[in-house]
């Protein structure tokens, strides 16, 4: 029996494009109760389980972009609702996570009490609005790079920032926590910044050193996570760290060229964009 042109138009409808939620929505959903299980983690005052839960959100994030290709449900609703459940995750709960770890130590910072929440306060701030305004800068100024991110990507910040709250030397001598005056408003800045920061993705495969640090970022901490949490965190602060001030080195000179042209671009076009907005 011959199709109907209706049976044989839905069949060549992709399943993204036929509903809005599927199975990706689900693993993504996953992604962001891992975020709200650090939340509510933090509020119970207990930032080493909240540190696992975003550990979790992450594990669950990197499926579900996977998943979305294998079932063809690729559409825009994932990729937003991925981006919000990120928010949720890696930005929200590590700022929460950040404020608990200088709330519990000021007195050996020499702060006080008061002293310590003020200070956590301020730095989880930088981390919040950070990813607030990236949010904002990426939906209204596209940048057309496939191989990088625009400024630092909030996932890297937060594991920065988890690894260093978490990390032999904050649980051994707290004063250390003082470093992060420094480094938490230096991510903050450069979650903002024009600077591309190399990703995974992309036409071009990966230089072999980089696909060899990859892989021995997720085998050593994952493996040290499991076997000894605080060497676990050490080692996310460390490869990510390396890759906040490498990540240059695995573009070519042409990339950089490249996104530093298509930045100067996506400026101008939102430039003429509110221009216009502003004539009507």
């Amino acid at each position: 029996m011959t199709p109907s042109k209706t049976e044989t138009t839905f069949v060549t409808i992709p399943r993204g494009a036929r509903r809005m939620f599927g199975v990706k929505d689900l693993v993504t959903s996953l992604n962001a109760l891992g975020g709200v299980w650090a939340l509510c983690c933090c509020i119970d005052g207990d930032r080493a389980r909240a540190a696992y839960a975003v550990m979790l959100g992450y594990a669950a994030d990197m499926f579900d972009g996977k998943v979305a290709r294998a079932l063809g449900e690729a559409n825009r609703f994932g990729a937003e609702f991925d981006t919000a459940a990120d928010f949720v995750t890696q930005a929200l709960a590590p700022a929460f996570i950040l404020y608990l770890a200088y709330r519990d130590a000021g007195a050996p910072l020499g702060l006080g009490s008061a002293g310590g929440r003020a200070l956590g306060l301020a730095l989880a701030a930088a981390l919040v609005l950070a990813a607030c305004a990236r949010y904002a800068r990426r939906n209204v100024r596209r940048v057309d790079v496939d191989f990088a991110w625009i400024g630092l990507p909030q996932t890297a910040a937060s594991f920065v920032v988890l690894g260093f709250v978490q990390s032999h030397l904050v649980a051994r001598w707290p004063f250390c926590l003082w470093a992060g005056v420094v480094l938490v408003p230096a991510l903050a800045w450069l979650e903002l910044s024009d600077l591309p920061f190399k990703h995974h993705r992309g036409l071009r495969p990966n230089f072999p050193f980089v696909r060899l640090a990859i892989a021995a970022f997720i085998v050593t901490t994952a493996a040290a996570l499991i076997l000894d949490r605080h060497a676990g965190w050490d080692l996310l602060c460390f490869w990510n760290l390396g890759y906040v001030c490498t990540s240059w080195l695995a573009m070519t000179g042409e990339e950089r060229r490249l996104a530093r042209t298509r930045v100067a671009e996506a400026n101008a076009r939102l430039r003429a964009e509110e221009m216009a907005r502003a004539a009507r």
